[in-house]
């Protein structure tokens, strides 16, 4: 709910000094319960988004609302040229893994198995992408534990790095144009799902200072007007 209200602000349809309905409204027009209101808009009003005044409610704050979420290894430029700041991520799937899989080829053998993260990472507004990040549960084990939202809020590398106390040295991209995966399409273009069309398979390989690959990321990216920009030191 709180990145929906943020994505309204940004497209216009909430601007600024917009009064929002009360939270019982809300409570009774969404899936959600009262409490789940409250606490989306106290969050939005503490970190600025929105601003209450008493006995009138809640109003859309000034000012800059798009989130950057932070991707080392490669960013989407606009048509224009300008830097996408906004990127809303919705997880999807958390789980440990104990198949093999390509993972364990790429991330080494690991006792405790291996983390897959499934998510749709909506980018800038203008369209979705499917991504699937593989980790190595012995430093990924925090990541089970968290809650989902701070998965939601942040790429997971600045994550793993706080709290798995690993340092992220490079990083490798790979690219190549495919056809989406049908799982994919699901997410990124429902109504294409049965005969999915060409897109790009982004490969990254987060790697230690030892060339040791920590995490290996898949994002599948539909036909868009945006550019991407690669970048391979990270520090």
């Amino acid at each position: 709910m709180r990145d929906a209200i943020i994505e309204l602000i940004v497209e216009g349809w909430l601007e600024e000094g917009a009064r929002l309905p009360t939270e019982q409204a809300l409570a009774e027009a969404l899936p959600l319960s009262l409490g789940t209101v409250q606490k989306a808009l106290r969050d939005l009003v503490e970190s600025g988004e929105l601003y209450r005044q008493r006995r009138l409610g809640t109003f859309v704050a000034g000012g800059d609302h798009r989130r950057e979420i932070t991707t080392p290894a490669f960013g989407f430029l606009r048509p224009d040229g300008a830097r996408v700041r906004m990127v809303f991520i919705r997880l999807l799937k958390r789980e440990r893994l104990s198949l093999q899989g390509n993972w364990r080829e790429i991330l080494g053998p690991c006792e405790e198995g291996h983390v897959r993260l499934v998510r749709q990472d909506r980018i800038d507004g203008a369209f979705d992408c499917h991504t699937e990040i593989y980790l190595r549960a012995d430093m990924a084990s925090p990541l089970l534990e968290v809650e989902a939202e701070a998965l939601e809020h942040e790429s997971v590398l600045p994550l793993l790095e706080a709290r798995a106390r690993v340092t992220v040295s490079h990083a490798e991209n790979r690219v190549r144009l495919v056809r989406l995966p049908k799982p994919a399409a699901r997410v990124m273009l429902p109504g294409q799902a049965d005969d999915p069309p060409l897109g790009l398979r982004l490969e990254t390989f987060y790697r230690l200072a030892d060339d040791t690959t920590v995490a290996w990321q898949i994002m599948h990216i539909p036909a868009n007007d945006y550019r991407l920009s690669l970048r391979t030191e990270l520090r």
